[in-house]
């Protein structure tokens, strides 16, 4: 494999490791209309736990991808948000990973001799 190809397939392994996990591709596609807050979350993903949620939108903003901004006042109000300089390559991989999935993905489009259908 040339140093070219290595480069390119760290970098992909690398960005499915960073978003693997049956939750955080759900937690991004959330955020991707604008911020979110816990509580909104955890309706939107009732079977994810909480602390589920909590250690994977820490993952993620160790990541960087996520951003958690704390607005408390008199009532606690914790909103997460993409990282704004990573937001148009984050919204980029889920429009490509959606893309990809209308093709390929689901047992309704399996290919058949190797053509989608």
């Amino acid at each position: 494999m040339s140093h070219t190809s290595e480069h390119y397939c760290r970098s992909c392994t690398d960005t499915v490791h960073l978003v693997q996990g049956k939750w955080k591709i759900h937690i991004l596609c959330s955020i991707r209309s604008g911020p979110v807050r816990l509580g909104q979350l955890r309706r939107e993903l009732r079977h994810a736990s909480k602390k589920v949620l909590t250690e994977n939108l820490r993952d993620l903003e160790d990541a960087g991808l996520v951003v958690r901004r704390d607005l408390s006042g008199a009532v606690r109000h914790v909103e997460y948000d993409f990282n704004e300089t990573m937001r148009p390559q984050i919204q980029s991989m889920l429009d490509h990973l959606a893309d990809f999935g209308d093709t390929f993905g689901g047992p309704q489009n399996k290919p058949t001799n190797g053509v989608p259908r």
